[in-house]
């Protein structure tokens, strides 16, 4: 087993997919992140198994490179669950014509957590994406509640949401699905698009 594949630590992801595995797995090959692939029922788990993404930074969070990426629709509805810095964050993607992903961000002692930059991500949104419509008054219960950590705050999520994967978002998850790492293609082709657009940037500055 290459020593490198490990489920990340610092910042831990789970992002949980409604489809196949072999849908999946092209889609990480074109990514940036070598991630384990865990069927689970009707959903396919994707955890990453490194530190960090194959790109330069700041694009080198493994987790949040993962639940941040752009997916088509045959891969949606899906949903992203991070812990990083003791804070929590789902992403949530629906089933709808464009990939508009929405946030939920939460705080311990604060609890939901507003930005301007991130378009905001209700208890009604993760339910429906989730397939439990009914459960949006739980998961706002859930949210709500300031109490507890990030890790907490999570599982409670993915209980009441009646998704799978509570599991594989721990601190100790261990292998347990196909590892599938990106292509050194694409890796390049993001590396070249940032490249690109940071020597446009510069180039409207200086003018």
């Amino acid at each position: 087993m290459n020593e490198r594949w490990q489920p990340a630590q610092e910042m831990r992801g789970l992002l949980l997919v409604r489809a196949e595995p072999p849908a999946v797995t092209r889609w990480v090959r074109g990514g940036l992140v070598a991630c384990q692939l865990v069927p689970l029922t009707s959903w396919t788990a994707v955890v990453p198994v490194e530190p960090a993404s194959r790109a330069q930074a700041p694009y080198d969070g493994a987790a949040s490179v993962l639940v941040g990426r752009p997916l088509p629709r045959r891969l949606r509805p899906a949903l992203g669950f991070v812990v990083a810095d003791h804070r929590a964050a789902v992403v949530v993607r629906a089933r709808g014509l464009r990939d508009s992903p929405r946030w939920l961000l939460w705080e311990p002692g604060r609890g939901p957590v507003r930005t301007r930059e991130l378009q905001q991500a209700g208890p009604r949104e993760l339910a429906a994406a989730a397939g439990h419509p009914a459960a949006a008054r739980q998961v706002a219960a859930v949210v709500r509640d300031r109490s507890g950590d990030a890790q907490r705050l999570l599982t409670d999520l993915l209980t009441v949401l009646g998704l799978p994967g509570a599991d594989l978002i721990g601190p100790h998850v261990g292998l347990r699905g196909q590892v599938v790492a990106p292509t050194a293609q694409a890796v390049a082709r993001f590396e070249r698009r940032m490249a690109e657009i940071a020597r446009h940037h510069r180039e409207l500055e200086d003018s």
